[in-house]
């Protein structure tokens, strides 16, 4: 059977592609093209040591140090309320005013009581002072003078008891006038003129959180305990929250809870912050830093060095035949731009750039090697 020219044109076509795919696949399975292969570019740093401060950061919340419930110490009408809810007001700012008629009424009672009380006494040191030349001269008996010496000592009781009556009568009409016993913002009112301020509503009538200063709470984990008692040893730990306008604003830590949390791990902790202009909120949640001293002889690296990987930390390595291999590290933390690590030694050289297109055993070549004094 004669073929076709068309036809052994089609057929010598399809012979010669099978062939340019065959040797295709043969050269590039052929270990001189393997030798040839492009090794992946990375650049070393060297491992160095710093006194790094150490900066911890946590999250907490703003709170007031100091919270007043206002409340009545007797039960009488709200006559005046000298404030508008929600104003700042000052220490011994007058807040309310209570109805005082009853008090008044007891304090005149008092007063009157008081001056029956004291005529009683003086005739009683007048007979008493009578009967005692009286009874050198026998003209009264023994048991009448025993009687002039009990009137005075009764009359003189009664007079001080009156007294007495005086003074808590001033002081239930001093209770008639209520005032702020700390300066900060009011809440809001939960009494207004005419209503019956009671004394013993758990209800207050309003209460004040104090501003100036505030404190704020947050927790670390136990880990850095230590290093915040021994930075406290030296010089008063600094704490820095952001104010309403972003500005870094500066504390003191002046309270570490007196045990470690078992169930969370962690130590309560707090701050105070002058707060002048009101910028910081009780309630706020913050981003807290604590400044816990200094941190001597860390390993730190840059942070694209420190690889994640299913069984941790690790860093790559070059050695002398140019062969990558991994040595597992811990990463104690990033600060400063800075990975803070353990298992790594000053000096080692690791893999700080083209780290991520590693796998352990391949070829790479070295394009740029640094001390790492540039960290």
């Amino acid at each position: 059977m004669t073929i076709s020219r068309p036809k052994r044109l089609i057929i010598l076509l399809a012979v010669l592609v099978s062939a340019t795919l065959f040797w295709g696949y043969s050269l590039r399975s052929s270990p001189a093209v393997e030798k040839h292969a492009v090794a992946p570019l990375v650049s070393l740093v060297a491992a160095q040591n710093k006194d790094l401060p150490l900066t911890l950061t946590t999250q907490g919340h703003l709170v007031s140090l100091n919270q007043v419930d206002v409340r009545a110490q007797i039960t009488s009408a709200v006559t005046q309320v000298a404030f508008h809810e929600g104003d700042f007001v000052k220490k011994g700012q007058l807040l309310f005013v209570l109805d005082d008629a009853e008090q008044q009424a007891a304090l005149h009672h008092a007063v009157a009581q008081l001056a029956v009380m004291k005529a009683q006494l003086n005739k009683a040191v007048r007979d008493l002072s009578r009967g005692q030349s009286l009874v050198k001269q026998n003209y009264i008996s023994s048991s009448d003078w025993d009687t002039l010496v009990s009137d005075q000592q009764q009359y003189d009781a009664q007079y001080r008891a009156a007294q007495d009556d005086i003074r808590t009568a001033q002081a239930q009409l001093t209770y008639t006038r209520i005032y702020a016993s700390v300066s900060g913002k009011t809440g809001a009112l939960n009494v207004h003129p005419g209503s019956l301020a009671q004394a013993s509503s758990t209800l207050p009538l309003v209460s004040i959180n104090q501003f100036d200063p505030i404190g704020a709470e947050f927790t670390l984990p136990e880990q850095d305990l230590n290093a915040v008692i021994a930075a406290q040893a030296h010089a008063p730990v600094k704490v820095w929250v952001n104010d309403a306008n972003g500005q870094r604003i500066a504390g003191t830590l002046n309270f570490i809870d007196n045990s470690v949390s078992t169930d969370s791990g962690t130590v309560n902790f707090k701050a105070s912050f002058d707060n002048a202009h009101n910028l910081l909120w009780p309630g706020l949640y913050q981003n807290i830093t604590v400044d816990a001293g200094i941190t001597p002889n860390v390993v730190v690296l840059p942070p694209q060095a420190v690889q994640d990987g299913p069984d941790g930390h690790f860093v790559f390595v070059v050695d002398n035949q140019n062969h990558a291999s991994t040595v597992p590290v811990t990463l104690l933390r990033i600060q400063q731009q800075m990975a803070v690590v353990g298992g790594v030694s000053p000096g080692m050289q690791v893999v700080s750039e083209g780290a991520r297109m590693l796998r352990p055993g391949m070829t790479v070549t070295v394009v740029k090697s640094t001390t790492g004094q540039n960290l």
